[in-house]
């Protein structure tokens, strides 16, 4: 969250930088905690302050906090903006996306369809409809260089594995029962496109295990790709973490 409101400091007001990265944190730390009608209830306020973002970036002003904003009125005047002026997702793309997820709640009412109740997949919808959001800005508007904004972004819309936790630079495996070769695949998989050290993996997996030894049969497997000091997971590594942790991995 530092990140993104680093990268975005010098091309959005202060103040509602600060608000839409709270709210944006807000709703993904309801989802992960699987609270996921808060999560869905918060979707108002985001709208709402994402366009004032939009409204700062393409006019240099925004709608005062304390007014009652015209959403329907505000949205389609994005539309109507200068085509060389401003991006198509600043345009049509977010505004239309806002649009959707403002009228997401209200029309979610009424009974379910036998009796089945929709919120994790509405707070699927909004958590990865944020992220997506908050990716183009940063990708728009960012004051870093390439490759940590590729980075950032990364860590955005990220496979979600919840049988591990990262803290920082650090990587647990929440469960201890697992095998360690398949807890070298885990992280390699969460890690995945980018290469794990074999120095990154002793530090996080802690065991008497020689690590270079499991990584040497699992690379005789198929399993994993090792070039030098690093390692990176394969497609057949992929589908055998994906088939084995199925379930952890919803």
């Amino acid at each position: 969250m530092e990140n993104i409101a680093k990268a975005l400091s010098k091309q959005v007001d202060p103040l509602l930088l600060k608000k839409q990265v709270e709210i944006y944190k807000k709703i993904k730390e309801s989802f992960w905690l699987g609270k996921d009608e808060e999560c869905v209830e918060k979707i108002g306020k985001f709208v709402e302050i994402t366009i004032r973002v939009l409204e700062y970036i393409t006019t240099g002003n925004f709608t005062s906090l304390d007014e009652e904003l015209r959403i329907s009125e505000t949205l389609k005047k994005f539309e109507n903006l200068p085509k060389q002026d401003f991006p198509e997702s600043i345009r049509i793309m977010i505004p239309r996306i806002l649009y959707s997820l403002y009228t997401f709640r209200s029309k979610r009412g009424g009974a379910h369809v036998k009796d089945i109740n929709p919120n994790h997949i509405d707070a699927s919808y909004v958590v990865s409809t944020c992220d997506w959001i908050m990716a183009e800005l940063v990708r728009l508007y960012h004051t870093k260089n390439e490759k940590e904004i590729q980075s950032i972004i990364d860590s955005m819309v990220d496979k979600k594995v919840p049988i591990l936790e990262e803290f920082g630079n650090d990587i647990k495996i929440l469960n201890p029962s697992i095998s360690i070769p398949d807890q070298i695949l885990i992280i390699l998989y969460k890690k995945h496109p980018n290469p794990v050290s074999t120095n990154e993996l002793k530090r996080w997996i802690k065991t008497t295990t020689y690590i270079n030894t499991v990584l040497k049969r699992l690379d005789d497997k198929g399993f994993v790709y090792r070039k030098n000091k690093e390692n990176i997971i394969t497609r057949k590594g992929i589908a055998y973490v994906e088939n084995k942790f199925k379930e952890e991995l919803q």
